[in-house]
């Protein structure tokens, strides 16, 4: 049977049957002991599982029953930074929708239930970036404890918990690559080619969709409880963490709208998946694993998920129409004064061109950059980076009609972050006047940073060794509007800004900020 998932406001009331089943579902599995594998506590702890967390936080304590080892197994495997980021979480997804459907069905409730999804970004109104109504209700309509709410989900302290703005953007849409490049140049729509990834295996960067908007919605959403230090795990909500998000109902909502930006992008021209067999067939050392409804395991790979309609999936979303995106090399072409826009097919072979001649670094902050409330670095570029650059620039600026070579893309890389404070979000800025109100250059704004996964990736004793994770903006644009305002691009100014008062108060560490050309 073909299922389709719908946005959850346009299901109508708050407690429509679909949301209402959901909860009710919510409430059965969470009446399940761990050891069940279709019990709320093993679903959430297949994404994250942290026994001391998990105990302070007080869904188990010393004499909750564990699984058996080859089931515990099966716990803290959410694939993150990696290339498998988006077809696990499908696979993740489908499973726990079997399940809850399966609950659903036992108490009465419809066979084509299928699992709505939160679109936060819908028609760019602040309407649709409030958290869903039926989850910030403490009680049914019945007078009883409404599953779906859970006390710890801050947001930035203010009610109703609404998403700012900036962490909505679909600009990870644009993306023209699935895979990320060398040295994480540029980052790639789906993140970067790994072996299984947990997140704390290797240092590794944020695929686009991965860094905006899912990234920053877990810590806008979790947030940090207000007037405590949030770079203490236990002040933190648990959506900002990743041993904690599985627990908040909230999360498999988000989750799915992940996954239909994924089948968006698919169907947008020139997108594909990767066709290398590394992806298709991997993990080589392994195959993910998910519990199904009737006490087996269903095991999958990338190629499993690749087809939302194919079995054994059999979904749709009632909404996967792809956004309207003004092009990358037009919009350079035409800032730059340049009068041509690449007819098709030409965007794909300059960006071939680009990734033969690979990344080049051409300037770096001097040393470890610490973090605290509002923070400028400063990055010195090299002398012959830079006389390439302008060349490049002045070529794409003098073109005529039909010319179709894009210059030297740039991009910024924020290396090592490094901290506790995972659900801090800071916005990264280039150029603006060190005491400015940043929201007056949206120009100058490189892209958001969120912390969500930090602590793992920064923890000494782990397979990361505390080397921190990485993060990739584009900011081409920003050079191009540099250069022809007649800046010698000799040095970039960058400023960390935070996005709340917990952000504020959030510190970590940055390794090095870097700037890199990618093509002539």
């Amino acid at each position: 049977m073909p299922f389709v998932r719908k946005e959850i406001r346009s299901l109508g009331a708050t407690w429509n049957d679909t949301t209402l089943w959901y909860a009710k579902a919510v409430g059965n599995l969470k009446e399940r002991p761990f050891t069940d594998p279709t019990s709320w506590w093993f679903l959430a702890a297949i994404h994250g599982f942290h026994p001391v967390v998990w105990t302070e936080f007080g869904f188990m304590d010393d004499q909750t029953p564990m699984p058996k080892a080859d089931l515990l197994a099966l716990w803290a495997q959410c694939q993150h930074q990696t290339w498998y980021f988006l077809p696990w979480h499908r696979g993740y997804l489908y499973a726990f929708e079997e399940i809850v459907r399966s609950a659903v069905v036992a108490e009465g409730g419809p066979a084509d239930w299928a699992l709505p999804y939160w679109n936060y970004s819908k028609d760019g109104t602040a309407a649709a970036r409030v958290l869903p109504e039926a989850f910030a209700a403490q009680t049914l309509p019945d007078g009883s404890d409404n599953p779906l709410f859970v006390p710890r989900r801050f947001g930035d302290g203010t009610l109703p918990i609404t998403v700012p703005s900036l962490s909505v953007s679909l600009q990870a849409l644009g993306a023209t690559t699935y895979t990320g490049g060398n040295d994480d140049i540029p980052p790639g729509f789906g993140g970067p080619v790994t072996p299984f990834h947990h997140g704390p295996e290797t240092e590794t960067a944020n695929g686009a969709l991965e860094s905006l908007p899912h990234n920053n919605i877990h810590g806008d959403i979790g947030g940090a409880e207000p007037g405590t230090d949030p770079n203490q795990w236990f002040n933190l909500g648990l959506m900002s963490m990743p041993i904690t998000a599985g627990l908040d109902p909230i999360f498999w909502l988000h989750h799915a709208n992940i996954d239909r930006l994924w089948s968006i992008w698919k169907a947008m021209p020139g997108h594909a998946d990767p066709t290398d067999g590394d992806w298709r067939d991997g993990p080589t050392d392994r195959t993910f694993a998910m519990p199904l409804s009737d006490g087996t395991f269903w095991q999958f790979n990338a190629s499993a998920v690749t087809d939302t309609r194919g079995q054994p999936l059999d979904y749709s979303y009632d909404d996967e129409t792809p956004p309207t995106l003004a092009p990358r090399v037009a919009m350079r072409m035409a800032g730059l004064g340049g009068r041509a826009v690449a007819p098709a097919g030409a965007t794909a072979v300059r960006e071939a061109q680009m990734a033969a001649s690979g990344p080049e670094l051409i300037g770096a902050s001097d040393g470890e950059v610490r973090v605290a409330g509002r923070t400028r670095t400063e990055v010195r570029l090299d002398e012959a980076g830079v006389r390439t650059l302008r060349t490049s620039l002045a070529r794409a600026a003098a073109a005529g009609p039909g010319a179709t070579q894009e210059p030297a893309r740039l991009f910024l890389k924020v290396e090592g972050v490094r901290g506790t404070a995972d659900a801090a979000v800071y916005y990264v800025y280039v150029d603006i006047p060190p005491n400015a109100r940043p929201a007056d250059f949206p120009d100058r704004l490189a892209g958001t940073l969120s912390l969500f996964g930090v602590s793992d990736a920064s923890a000494a004793s782990g397979p990361h060794a505390g080397n921190g994770f990485n993060q990739v903006f584009e900011i081409s644009g920003i050079v191009d509007a540099l250069h022809l305002s007649g800046d010698d691009l000799a040095r970039l100014d960058v400023q960390f800004v935070p996005s709340n008062p917990a952000s504020e108060a959030s510190t970590f560490t940055v390794r090095r900020v870097s700037v890199f050309k990618f093509g002539e």
